[in-house]
Parts: structure tokens; sequence; C-alpha cells
């Protein structure tokens, strides 16, 4: 890894000439009192110093809502799929957030690849930063290791009137090199560290994760996801601010002329009552304990045992999304300990 300086001012020039490239870039934007990821009209409205995001980055990959594909019904050969742009560079990202990324990339890379979201991902850049503020319900620390460098092109670090640039990938040279940032000064890569440890978790899981996926190996019956369960009211807001979490529906649309059709692809989560439903109107988890059993179960132990990765980054979206207060993976594994 590369360490590479620039000033506040410099950088503020390099986005903004990004901008008038009309290439489509994206950053973190004040909303009233919250702050959520949008394209960027000028470099004014980038935000870098902010808590969290009302919802992460993987928008922008896994769209809301996308057409897979287009046809005309009864020609096999008119299927054809359709493909949505990306943004060209997405600035901002937190180490979680971009400790989700590199889990959705290795989701969507193994077995049957998903050339949707893998053709958005190739065509972006992402440049990451360090937190600068605290946020209550972060644990972070706690879940993501190194993860976050196996999706970062280069991640910045306040240093004041600078920015510390941490360059991960060819891509991260290639950017730096745009900005004219310079080789760094004798001294900067412990400059980075210290400036990197001042923002401390407010909160942390009580395991490291591998020790969580094994924790969890015999919680299936315990009495809190049923006491939790009682207050949850099935919203999903846990599930739809969630950086990792990727289920989605398909559903076919066809014209009134029945003779063309789209496929599309939207979210979808465990958490909604309907989920689990299959033909017959049958519920495979039609309880909300099973549903919020399964979510942290999927989070702390599924995708661990399977990726070596963990499902939750410590974001601590749903913890703020969720009205019951019930969401918080922490507090759920401190009464699962007890």
């Amino acid at each position: 890894m590369d360490f590479m300086q620039i000033s506040k001012k410099d950088f503020q020039k390099f986005v903004e000439n990004l901008i008038q490239s009309k290439e489509e870039v994206v950053g973190v934007v004040k909303k009233g009192k919250h702050f959520a990821y949008d394209i960027l009209e000028k470099s004014e409205q980038l935000c870098l110093d902010y808590t969290e995001t009302i919802l992460p980055p993987k928008k922008y990959f896994l769209p809301v809502e996308e057409t897979l594909l287009k046809y005309k019904t009864g020609v096999a050969s008119s299927y054809e799929a359709t493909y949505g742009k990306s943004p060209k560079v997405i600035i901002g990202i937190h180490p979680g957030d971009m400790a989700a990324i590199a889990l959705l990339d290795k989701s969507f890379s193994e077995g049957e690849k998903d050339s949707h979201y893998l053709n958005k991902r190739a065509n972006s850049t992402l440049i990451g930063i360090y937190p600068t503020q605290s946020f209550p319900h972060r644990f972070s620390n706690s879940m993501i290791e190194k993860d976050a460098y196996k999706a970062a092109d280069c991640f910045l670090v306040d240093l004041g009137n600078d920015y510390g640039i941490e360059v991960v990938t060819e891509k991260g040279k290639k950017i730096a090199s745009a900005m004219k940032a310079v080789a760094g000064e004798k001294g900067l890569n412990e400059k980075i560290a210290q400036a990197k440890a001042k923002i401390k978790d407010e909160v942390s899981m009580p395991f490291s994760r591998r020790e969580l996926s094994e924790f969890l190996h015999n919680k299936e019956t315990h009495a809190e996801w049923k006491k939790r369960a009682e207050k949850c009211f099935s919203c999903g807001s846990c599930v739809l601010v969630c950086p990792t979490c990727y289920c989605f529906d398909v559903k076919d649309t066809v014209a009134l002329s029945l003779q063309e059709g789209e496929r599309k692809r939207m979210w979808d989560g465990c958490m909604l009552e309907k989920f689990a439903n299959v033909a017959g109107n049958h519920n495979f988890r039609k309880l909300a304990g099973d549903r919020l059993k399964h979510r942290i179960f999927r989070k702390g132990k599924y995708i661990i045992d399977k990726f070596g990765m963990a499902g939750c980054v410590g974001c601590g979206r749903c913890s703020q999304a969720c009205v019951a207060n019930i969401a918080s993976p922490v507090d759920i594994v401190q009464e699962l300990k007890k």
C-alpha cells in the first residue's frame, strides 16, 4: 500500500474537475439533519465529515429496482439483457460500507456470476474515508477486520488541512495521480494510523466474528427471539437499510398487447412477512421470531461460515432505523449471552 497526501483545497478542485468532465460522480451530501449518497452537481455539496448515511452505496450496484432483460413473447432470440449505468466515482465510503461491498462482490461473483452487478462494479472507482465523527450505533471495528481493503481503490484520512491517502489498487493509483496527490512526507503512515484511531466505536460486539459464529451454534431455541418478536412490526426497515443484504424478488411484466415484456428484480427482505411464502400459501418463517432469528444467524453465522466474512459490518443503520428498538445485533447477542 502506498501513502500519499493532498490538501483539502486541491481535493475539492479534483472533485470539481471530475464533475465538469460530465462523469457521474456520487458523494455524501447533507439532507437536512441526515446524510445520503447522491449525484454531485458541484464540489461544495460533498460532505466527508458525517456520522452515517441513511442508505448504503449498495444501491448503485444493486438498485432498488432494475430491468434485467426485455423480450418479445414466443421469440427466444429476442431475449436481450439490459445493463444499467453506475457512477464513475463514489466518494466518501466508510470502511463498514466498503467491507459490505467486498462481501457483495464475493456473493455475486461466486458460482453463477451476476453480470448486472459485476458490470456496474467494474465501471466504478471507490474512494473511501475513515470516519471523522462517532455514531452511537457503530461497531465496525468488531466485525470487518481488513475486509474494507478488498473493495476500496483508495482511502482518505482527515489530517486537518490535508487528506492522507491510502492507495490500495491500480485504479487507486490512477485516481491519486488525477488528484495530483504527492508522495507522503516522512512519517505520514504513522500520522494516518493515529488519525484513524481517533474515532472509537461507541459499542462493540462481545465476540470476534469467528467466535460469534460458534456462539450462535446452539441458540436456535433461545427465548430472546420470541421476546423481541413481540415488539416487531415486520416493517423490514432493518434489512432494507443494511449494506450487506442482497435478497431480491424477480417479476415479469407483460405489455397489454401480450407481445413483449421485461423482467425486473427489486429489493426484498427476510424480515418481511411474505418473504418466505411459497406455493399453497405456506410460509416457512411465518412467525416474527423465526424471521428475526434467521436475520441474526445469517449475519452472524451462515455468511461467516460460507465466505469467511461477516454478514454484518457494524454500520449501525438497523439500530437507528428500527422504530421498535429491537434490531441491534449487539444488544441481541448480549441478551443471548445471559
